[in-house]
């Protein structure tokens, strides 16, 4: 991430306001002996001690009748509801998904060849002169890649608002025969949706900061299978990197912004394993207490973990409107994205 320095970013004529937030979590919950019932490959040989480390108890994946595309659609539906941006305002949509595939992980039955998710989000908003923009090759950090293009993309006067969402699907291939790595038992489904606009700048209000890279000589530790029906993951490497590349973002988002650890509210890290994020939060000395996590019952649903998460907290009101949040993310690839706004 040498490219991202630390010197303070110069102020801004304006910021992008999270202005309302929707989640959705699909209805099959799985729990940790539905998972091993389910599971065609020797994921481990003690399954106790997969249970304690990992601290799962249960994951939701989505139904036969549900998919990317109506997760997304659900999670879209609430955070419209909540929005005071009127769906005719939004003139952009980006959609996050890695799990999207043609032929095997598709969101129209009808025609299976369909990979993209913003045209049908248009299509929901009765917008036939927006444009849709679909990123799937950040993986796990394309929320997060996707908060920065939008922040970017409202200095253009052509947008007046914004709707990003994310939706992945990982449970259908979490107990593929051709899998190998424990990482499947923490995968989970479902979706988040929020509404940005532009915003002058105010104080507890809008997005601060954001950073991300691609390091593309780590792309070989993880990803999907030949197959296309199986993930992948170097185990303890793919841990190490994933972590070291966060906690470099984490650090370069304080230093140039000078902000300290006390000054975050909330660290809400992609949903992973219970350890990296503890981790996260010791190294990066933010007290566990601020800690938002819930991948043990929801599980960890790639991209979209952290707007499903977000949405969630807000609705029940763990978060509130102004509190100032952390969010990091790293994948296949290896992407590492991270951003600190105020929710």
């Amino acid at each position: 991430m040498s490219r991202l320095g630390v010197a303070p970013r110069p102020p801004r004529s304006r910021v992008t306001e999270i202005v309302a937030t929707g989640f959705a979590y699909p209805s099959l919950v799985v729990d940790n002996d539905g998972f091993f019932a389910r599971c065609r490959f020797p994921i481990t040989d003690d399954r106790a001690a997969l249970v304690a480390e990992s601290r799962m108890v249960r994951r939701t994946w989505c139904a036969p009748h549900e998919n990317t595309w109506t997760m997304a659609r659900e999670a879209v539906r609430r955070a419209l509801a909540a929005s005071a941006v009127h769906r005719d305002e939004i003139d952009l949509v980006v959609v996050s998904s890695c799990s999207t595939i043609p032929m095997v992980n598709y969101p129209d039955p009808t025609n299976p060849v369909v990979a993209d998710l913003a045209p049908l989000v248009l299509a929901e908003l009765g917008r036939d002169d927006a444009i849709g923009i679909d990123i799937k090759a950040s993986y796990c950090a394309g929320f997060m890649r996707g908060l920065e293009l939008v922040d970017a993309m409202l200095d253009n006067p052509d947008y007046r608002a914004a709707l990003l969402v994310a939706s992945d699907e990982g449970g259908r291939f979490a107990t593929a025969e051709t899998n190998r790595s424990t990482f499947c038992f923490l995968v989970g489904d479902a979706a988040g949706a929020v509404v940005l606009r532009k915003h002058a700048p105010a104080a507890r209000v809008g997005v601060v900061d954001t950073v991300g890279a691609t390091a593309v000589r780590h792309a070989g530790l993880s990803g999907w299978g030949r197959d296309g029906r199986s993930l992948f993951v170097r185990g303890a490497p793919v841990s190490e990197i994933g972590l070291a590349m966060m906690l470099d973002a984490g650090r370069r988002l304080l230093a140039r912004n000078r902000l300290t650890p006390r000054d975050i509210d909330w660290l809400l890290p992609a949903q992973l394993h219970a350890g990296t994020v503890e981790t996260l939060c010791d190294q990066l000395e933010i007290p566990r207490a601020k800690l938002v996590w819930s991948g043990d019952v929801t599980g960890y649903a790639a991209s979209a973990s952290i707007p499903a998460t977000l949405g969630a907290r807000l609705a029940d009101r763990t978060l509130r409107k102004g509190d100032l949040v952390m969010s990091l993310a790293a994948g296949p690839g290896m992407n590492v994205a991270g951003a600190v706004y105020y929710c």
